[in-house]
C-alpha cells in the first residue's frame, strides 16, 4: 500500500510539511554547527542550476531571472569552486562549464572528473575493466545493453540525440521499476552493472508506453555521482565539511553521504514524493523553498552568507 502522502488528500500538505521543517531558513543553526567555510559547490544542472529546457536566465515559470547569474558571480568571487555534476557527456559540459566561468567538472554520472577544463582527467569506474579504450563500447559489447532494451520494449529505449557520441554510459529514457531491471541484469549474468534513474524527462516519446518519462545511466556497480565527490575530496585534499551539493533527482540524493550537506531544489521534491520521508530522517538533506534556479540560488545565498 503505499504511504499517504503519495495517495490522499494530504498529499500536497505532507510534502509541504517536510519542506518547511527541512527548509535551509529553519536549519542556519545546524550548517553554522557542522559545516565549515564552503569550498565546493557540487552542483546537478538540468532542474537544479538551469531552469526549462536548460536556460539559466529562466525560472521555474519561465520567467527571465538574473537571480541564478548574481549567486554565481558572488561564488566567483569568493573563489568557491561551483564544479558541475551531470549525467552530460565532457564535451558538453565542457561548453557549458566555460561559459558559466566553472573550471571543474565531473561528466557522464561520476565516471570522469575534468579538472581545468580538461586539462586533467581521473577516470572513475569502479572495478569495471575496459576492453577497448572506448569505456562506451566496451560496456555494449558486454551484451547487458540490448538485455535491458529486448527484455522493456515500449518502456525503455536510447535517449536520442543525447544518447549519442557518449564516451563512458549509454543514456537510456523511459519507466522501468529499478529493482526489477536489477534483478533481470543480476539473473543474467551482468550483475556488475546497475541502471540509475537521474530524473523525470519533460519531453515525451511517441515510441514509449510509459506514464512518465525519466532518464537513466547504465554505469558499472559503484560508479555514481556520490563516489565521485568523495574521489575528488580525495584527490584534491577537500575536507567534507568544507562542501555541500545540490541536485533534483533521486540519483543526487546520496550526494549527502559524501558532501557536508545535500540540498534538493523544490521541484525535485515535488518531482520525488517517494523520497519525502527518507528526506525527513536524514540529517544533512534539505530542501530548498525556491525552484530550479532560484533554489539552487538560494543554496549558493546561503553557503555564502554563513561566512561572511
Amino acid at each position: 500500500m503505499s504511504p499517504a502522502y503519495l495517495t490522499g488528500d494530504g498529499h500536497r500538505e505532507r510534502l509541504r510539511e517536510i519542506a518547511e521543517r527541512r527548509s535551509l531558513r529553519r536549519n542556519l543553526d545546524w550548517f553554522r554547527e557542522h559545516l565549515g567555510a564552503v569550498q565546493v559547490i557540487y552542483t546537478d544542472l538540468d532542474g537544479t542550476m538551469m531552469g526549462p529546457l536548460g536556460c539559466f536566465f529562466r525560472d521555474h515559470e519561465n520567467m527571465l531571472t538574473l537571480r541564478p547569474a548574481r549567486a554565481l558571480v558572488a561564488a566567483h568571487a569568493r573563489n568557491v569552486d561551483v564544479m558541475l555534476v551531470s549525467g552530460r557527456h565532457k564535451s558538453q559540459l565542457r561548453e557549458t562549464a566555460r561559459l558559466l566561468g566553472c573550471m571543474n567538472y565531473v561528466a557522464e554520472l561520476g565516471t570522469e572528473l575534468v579538472y581545468n577544463l580538461g586539462l586533467e582527467v581521473v577516470m572513475n569506474l569502479g572495478e569495471f575493466e575496459p576492453t577497448s579504450d572506448s569505456v562506451y563500447r566496451s560496456i555494449v559489447d558486454t551484451g547487458v545493453l540490448d538485455l535491458l532494451l529486448d527484455s522493456y520494449r515500449g518502456r525503455l529505449e536510447m535517449h536520442t540525440p543525447w544518447s549519442d557520441e557518449r564516451e563512458c554510459t549509454p543514456l537510456l529514457r523511459g519507466y522501468v521499476d529499478l529493482e526489477g531491471a536489477g534483478a533481470l541484469m543480476e539473473g543474467n549474468g551482468f550483475g556488475g552493472f546497475q541502471l540509475i534513474d537521474n530524473g523525470v524527462i519533460p519531453r515525451k516519446s511517441p515510441t514509449l508506453d510509459v506514464p512518465e518519462t525519466r532518464a537513466y545511466h547504465l554505469v558499472p556497480k559503484g560508479v555514481s555521482k556520490e563516489q565521485s565527490v568523495l574521489k575528488d575530496q580525495q584527490h584534491r585534499g577537500i575536507e567534507r565539511r568544507r562542501t555541500v551539493a545540490v541536485g533534483d533527482a533521486e540519483a543526487d540524493l546520496d550526494l549527502a553521504k559524501s558532501a557536508g550537506a545535500f540540498f534538493m531544489v523544490r521541484n525535485g521534491l515535488e518531482a520525488n514524493p517517494h523520497l519525502a520521508e527518507r528526506i525527513e530522517a536524514s540529517e544533512n538533506i534539505f530542501v530548498t523553498e525556491g525552484r530550479m534556479g532560484s533554489g539552487w540560488a538560494e543554496v549558493v545565498e546561503t553557503m555564502l552568507g554563513l561566512v561572511e
